[in-house]
């Protein structure tokens, strides 16, 4: 187990399943296009008994099924322990993001406004819709989900944690 601090830390995905008998697990990734994975010498498991760090022995790819091969995981029993563990990364692993580029886990916690002015709550997650990420807002009023669209979202500053956003939405 290890102490870790959760800010350097990103979440890429969730173990789905045991896959095959040797101990290797099939991976739902919250971006299926993500690489990182192919990247990282280990990875974290983070379940309900704590976090552990284990090395990475191999990525296996075919479509968009991902199976992640550990060192330690010798069966699938073992592996069986692992289902539902998140799995996290370090942040370093991740390739430099471009001017104006932004990762999703850093927009909980940002206050949400209208371009009027008004503000109407704030991020408490952002899930994956399929056709888009979707903002879940919370307020006074309660919660409301805002998709994460260029049409939409006018401004994202993760400095002044703020995301501005049309009302164009609420029409949808």
């Amino acid at each position: 187990m290890t102490n870790s601090d959760d800010s350097a830390l990103l979440e890429l995905g969730v173990v789905v399943r045991p896959h095959g008998v040797h101990g290797a697990v099939k991976l739902h990734l919250h971006n299926a296009a993500s690489t990182t994975l192919d990247r990282c010498p280990t990875v974290v498991l983070a379940a309900a008994e704590g976090e552990r760090r284990v090395a990475v022995r191999r990525v296996l790819r075919a479509g968009s099924q991902v199976v992640l091969e550990l060192e330690g995981v010798t069966g699938r029993d073992a592996a069986e322990a692992l289902r539902g563990a998140r799995v996290l990364v370090d942040r370093a692993a991740l390739e430099p993001l471009a001017d104006g580029e932004y990762l999703c886990a850093d927009l909980a916690g940002c206050e949400v406004r209208h371009e009027a002015g008004a503000a109407l709550g704030t991020v408490r997650e952002v899930f994956s819709a399929g056709a888009s990420d979707v903002l879940v807002v919370e307020s006074s009023d309660g919660e409301r989900m805002i998709p994460l669209v260029d049409e939409w979202v006018v401004s994202v500053d993760l400095e002044a944690r703020l995301i501005v956003v049309t009302g164009e939405w609420e029409a949808q």
